[in-house]
């Protein structure tokens, strides 16, 4: 390989969605060399990757590019391939592979037991993945002080009596992202104990206001996780055998952002709608639209779901999501559906735009950019621009957009804190955030010379007993390079 060759740094992007997929390579500096969409009868990033490799170097090759130049590798699964079920359903967990739990659930903050942890689960749920549940004293108050004392010989106590049982252990506790000092204790405690084999997650690293939604989230991650590390294991036994040993492998997540699979082995539930969040920005970079709306289709060119672009990114629903029927902090782009088909009715026309206008964050006409398999499709089918729109096309490579968006995407970083907003420590503790919002995206496999703030968000907590603020701050930079980890076929 030429020194010419050697410098152009390429990454590759897949997304995986039900019955399809769709693969892009795309130069460091956003340029699009190849991309494909086809069918598949496995959904599985590690049935596809092969062909999928084959296919775009066939494209690619002829202008330079071989495997060396592929330093890393984007993925982004629409169901987590299997590690997270379809929103809504309290049976859809049902789908999910084995090798869920058993876990152990902690809470800090005896007093709450009125609604005890994973009240409200699907109980055949509760019982397949929970093998223990306590609540102990401990956890915090709003102005950051000790709700109670942290009860540390019950913890000890609890962590012998599940050892060697469990495979993961999730914490929580009262008003954790105010103060997540007990927590952090709690999980010193628990890895003494139970040793570092055994992943110990916490509730405030993923954010949210409410302890059940937390809590639920960090479960469903505990979970998740013996699944993600043998899907973490095939997916780089695969890499292998494609030629790509020497790539970086990343994960999309919920935001549009992504993480060195790592990372995600921790936060599974992260991948969840991981796949239109980078869809839409990859229709955004593609039609060179910061600001638009998005519609999805399937391969008949029938429209799926609708979502706004703020910013070149989807923007994500202000409320909770629901996976396998259990309430959770975790935020996923707001989609909006659309019920096919359009067939070119008056009936269907309406539904679409009916979604176009519940998408829309501003009475500012955007332009619908249409993607997925069908988009040519559905745009042949449309009279013209819908009430709202100031146009609709198709970008360039509109059935891939997904696979563009995850090779294109930064990587992300989060970091959410409550405060009270008279409080005089305020501007501290924003600073403060802000760095750790930095420091997450860094652990995430972001460039750590690059890095920087992307976005920030101040919130009013509802139903507390002072004003109080939600502080989240997302921080984002582009991968990492020089990473030269290798991994041999096992």
């Amino acid at each position: 390989m030429s020194a010419g060759t050697l410098d152009r740094s390429c990454r590759l992007g897949i997304t995986v969605q039900r019955d399809r997929y769709a693969a892009a390579l795309v130069e460091s500096d956003g340029t699009v060399l190849a991309s494909i969409e086809r069918p598949t009868v496995i959904p599985s990033i590690t049935e596809v990757l092969p062909s999928a490799v084959d296919e775009l170097m066939a494209q690619a090759g002829p202008r330079g590019i071989e495997l060396e130049n592929i330093q890393q590798v984007m993925l982004a699964v629409s169901e987590v391939d299997g590690l997270a079920g379809l929103p809504g359903s309290d049976r859809s967990w049902k789908r999910w592979p084995g090798q869920l739990g058993p876990v152990a659930v902690v809470r800090l903050g005896a007093a709450t037991t009125s609604l005890p942890p994973l009240a409200g689960w699907p109980a055949e749920l509760r019982a397949t993945v929970s093998i223990a549940e306590t609540s102990v004293a401990g956890g915090a108050r709003l102005d950051g002080g000790d709700f109670e004392p942290l009860d540390t010989a019950a913890l000890v106590a609890f962590a012998r009596s599940i050892a060697g049982k469990v495979n993961a252990v999730a914490v929580s506790s009262v008003f954790a992202t105010v103060a997540p000092g007990h927590e952090l204790a709690a999980a010193g405690l628990l890895r003494a104990e139970l040793g570092d084999s055994v992943p110990i997650l916490l509730s405030h690293e993923i954010g949210g206001a409410g302890l059940l939604e937390r809590e639920n989230a960090t479960v469903l991650q505990a979970t998740l996780i013996r699944r993600a590390w043998g899907a973490a294991h095939r997916l780089r036994r695969s890499l292998v055998d494609c030629g790509l040993s020497h790539a970086e492998p990343f994960m999309a997540r919920n935001d549009g952002s992504i993480m060195t699979v790592d990372y995600a082995l921790t936060r599974p539930l992260l991948m969840h709608g991981a796949a239109a969040a980078v869809g839409a920005r990859g229709a955004a970079l593609l039609a060179g639209e910061s600001e638009a709306l998005v519609a999805f289709t399937d391969v008949a060119g029938q429209p799926t779901a609708v979502c706004s672009v703020t910013g070149g990114s989807a923007q994500l629903a202000a409320g909770s999501t629901i996976i396998a029927g259990v309430q959770t902090g975790l935020r996923t782009v707001a989609l909006v559906a659309t019920d096919p088909p359009i067939g070119g009715t008056g009936s269907g026309l309406t539904q679409l735009a009916e979604a176009v206008d519940r998408a829309k964050g501003s009475p500012r006409d955007l332009p619908l950019l249409v993607i997925g398999p069908g988009a040519e499709k559905l745009v042949d089918t449309l009279p013209g621009p819908l009430p709202g729109t100031t146009l609709v096309c198709c970008p360039p490579r509109a059935d891939a957009a997904s696979a563009v968006g995850v090779a294109a995407a930064p990587v992300g970083g989060e970091a959410v804190r409550m405060f009270g907003a008279a409080s005089p420590h305020g501007d501290d503790i924003r600073t403060r955030v802000h760095e750790q919002a930095r420091a997450a995206a860094v652990h995430a496999g972001a460039d750590p010379v690059t890095v920087a703030v992307t976005d920030v968000e101040e919130s009013t907590v509802p139903h507390v007993s002072e004003p109080t603020v939600l502080l989240r701050v997302r921080a984002e930079g582009p991968p990492r390079v020089g990473w030269r980890r290798t991994y041999e076929r096992s």
